[in-house]
């Protein structure tokens, strides 16, 4: 039936206009920036009983939005953050920066509206009347933050919402642009528009024009699904049988000018298309801005760094480490004294973090090709290895057994060709000449060479690979695990989870947290952290760890800044009971709540405490599959 009636309302639409009766409705209500986050029915009644109606809503709410502020970790083994605060003071005079902050004096906000705009915790910015908050704004608008032991953490400021006005006449209504919902989502952390991103576009937009921005969010299809449902290249002519007219109301981002004209956006691969120079959000421009001395990154991962408590010559595990931004927080954190174990099981994803190490100038960062799924090494594979090390001087070479410094089993191999990769052996034209290459091979690369070397290819570059660890071997390991991500922001669409995959990031939480129990040594620590608001995949987590291990117990964390976790239970319909904390212990975690004064993204940190594992060595003579392959619940 819903299917039916999404059909009917475009056929509605398209007949009213056609019969000469338009829509009407006030300008100010559609080119403006109030979205509704449109969650998955049954996802949205789970959280409501999680967290209450009222306050699910404004969670929902603060995840449209970006941070007021941005947040930059300062690399402390090259510079320091009076340095870095002089040095982007003088980079960003009189630049987008300096505009956001006249911008924000200017805006036309109550007190109470410009205080949650604030993060109370921190008392520099902090500030109680609209003059002194100007003067200091335009004096110093980056501000280092206040917490012990995190003065080298900056805040610099950004500013919104604001009305914008688009120029709209009822004859003449303002030539637009459609972008994905991921370039909106970028734009509105402070990025440009990209060609990549663009969807559509009004006829005869040339270069230098003023355009309106808006969004097209994923819409129900008629097979059940969601989708955008326009073709790239669409001919906007700013009348109600435009793509997705009705649905983009209120979802306008900003005003821009174009740099290049319509046909060009649509012929060329990349390039900026338009410059985003009238924001609904004003955030400064800080990517590529130090590099190597600073890194923009959220608060609560910074926190989680402090939360794992690194120490000098200890040896660490990053189970999930990519992009790298914890790791080389870990690694400044240890004064780059002992050993860093960055894996991911993307080979990109490892040369990521490779390029973020090197950038850095930090060498305690060794870095695999792995999938956390099978992080312990299987003690047949260990065996076979170290015999065939001791028989051949030739394997000794390409295969290495890690001794007590690093226990993995590495293979290394090197990346291949962007342009056209290969398998071992093979060889390229340019080394032989005379080789056979069909047409079918011969369009296969033309595609290739046309359309980049897709997500499973190498972007080149040399990866270890690993085929596991030995247990007890690290004294601390942080799982910054993979999540339903459901706490970044700003988020414009949320349907595509359902309950059946919540779950399902759930299952595959518990199996890399049983392989991160083994290869912390006794008396060690882990880390547990995410991105996501689900109970499902962080209450759930912890309460799964305290059952399963009984040697494993919740820690105090420093410095503690989120909110307490949930306490209770939830019960699914087909009669699943998710278990969350039990009272007492909602104080020994964080979350991060995207509608706190704190204003960051949605995060959840957990600490616990490793003792004798007498018992998890039983359970590993027993082969339960609850710890060698993860809960199956």
């Amino acid at each position: 039936m819903k299917n039916w009636r999404d059909l009917l309302k475009i056929l509605r639409r398209s007949f009213l206009y056609l019969g000469g009766r338009t829509p009407q409705m006030d300008h100010s209500e559609r080119y403006c920036y109030n979205p509704v986050l449109r969650w998955n029915p049954q996802v949205e009644e789970y959280f409501i009983k999680a967290y209450g109606a009222e306050h699910f809503s404004k969670i929902s709410n603060a995840l449209t939005c970006p941070s007021c502020y941005s947040c930059i970790r300062v690399n402390t083994l090259k510079t320091t953050g009076d340095a870095v605060i002089e040095r982007l003071s003088a980079m960003l005079h009189g630049t987008e920066l300096r505009n956001s902050v006249d911008d924000l004096c200017k805006a036309e906000l109550d007190m109470n509206q410009q205080d949650n705009n604030l993060p109370k915790e921190f008392d520099s910015l902090h500030i109680q009347d609209t003059c002194t908050l100007k003067e200091r704004l335009q004096s110093n608008p980056i501000f280092k933050c206040q917490l012990p032991g995190l003065d080298y953490v900056l805040f610099v400021r950004g500013s919104g919402p604001y009305s914008i006005d688009y120029g709209f006449a009822p004859d003449k209504p303002p030539k637009e642009i459609i972008v994905s919902r991921k370039c909106a989502e970028a734009v509105l952390r402070g990025a440009q528009v990209y060609v990549p991103g663009v969807l559509a576009c009004s006829a005869h937009v040339e270069k230098g024009d003023v355009v309106a921005v808006s969004v097209a969010v994923e819409q129900p299809c008629l097979d059940g699904g969601w989708g955008v449902g326009i073709t790239r290249g669409t001919v906007l002519q700013g009348l109600p049988t435009d793509a997705q007219y009705l649905e983009r109301n209120g979802l306008y981002i900003g005003q821009g000018t174009a740099m290049m004209s319509r046909a060009g956006i649509f012929r060329v691969p990349n390039g900026i298309a338009v410059d985003m120079n009238n924001r609904v959000f004003r955030l400064p421009p800080l990517h590529d801005v130090l590099e190597g001395e600073i890194f923009l990154q959220n608060l609560p991962s910074i926190i989680t760094a402090h939360a794992l408590d690194p120490q000098q010559g200890e040896r660490i595990l990053d189970m999930c480490a990519a992009p790298g931004g914890k790791t080389t927080a870990i690694a400044i954190l240890m004064k780059d004294e002992g050993q860093i174990v960055a894996v991911d099981r993307s080979h990109n994803k490892v040369l990521d973090i490779q390029k973020l190490a090197g950038e850095m100038g930090l060498k305690c960062i060794t870095t695999f090709k792995l999938d956390s799924t099978r992080s312990v090494a299987r003690k047949t594979e260990l065996f076979q290895l170290a015999e065939a090390q001791n028989s051949s001087d030739d394997i000794q070479k390409s295969v290495s057994v890690r001794s007590e410094t690093v226990d993995a089993v590495p293979v290394i191999t090197a990346g291949l060709s962007t342009d056209c990769p290969r398998k071992e052996n093979d060889c390229s034209e340019e080394e032989s000449p005379g080789a056979y290459l069909s047409k079918a091979d011969r369009r296969k690369h033309n595609r290739r060479m046309k359309n980049g070397p897709g997500r499973n290819q190498s972007m080149g570059g040399r990866v270890e690979k690993s085929k596991g660890f030995s247990t007890n071997s690290f004294d601390r390991v942080l799982l910054d695990a993979p999540c339903s991500a459901l706490g970044l922001r700003p988020r414009l669409f949320a349907g595509e989870e359902t309950l059946h995959s919540l779950r399902s990031h759930g299952k595959y939480q518990r199996r890399l947290f049983d392989q991160a129990v083994q290869l912390v040594r006794p008396g060690g620590v882990i880390v547990y952290s995410t991105c996501t608001i689900n109970p499902g995949e962080n209450e759930a987590l912890v309460r799964y760890a305290l059952d399963t291990y009984e040697f494993l117990s919740l820690a105090a964390q420093h410095p503690r800044i989120g909110g307490p976790g949930l306490v209770g239970y939830h019960e699914f319909a087909d009669g699943y009971t998710e278990e969350w904390l039990k009272p007492g212990e909602e104080e020994l975690v964080q979350r991060f709540d995207p509608s706190s004064p704190l204003d960051t993204i949605g995060f959840f940190i957990a600490k616990f405490n490793v003792g004798t594992k007498e018992s998890l060595a039983a359970m590993i003579q027993l082969n339960l599959p609850m710890v060698l392959e993860g809960n199956q619940v």
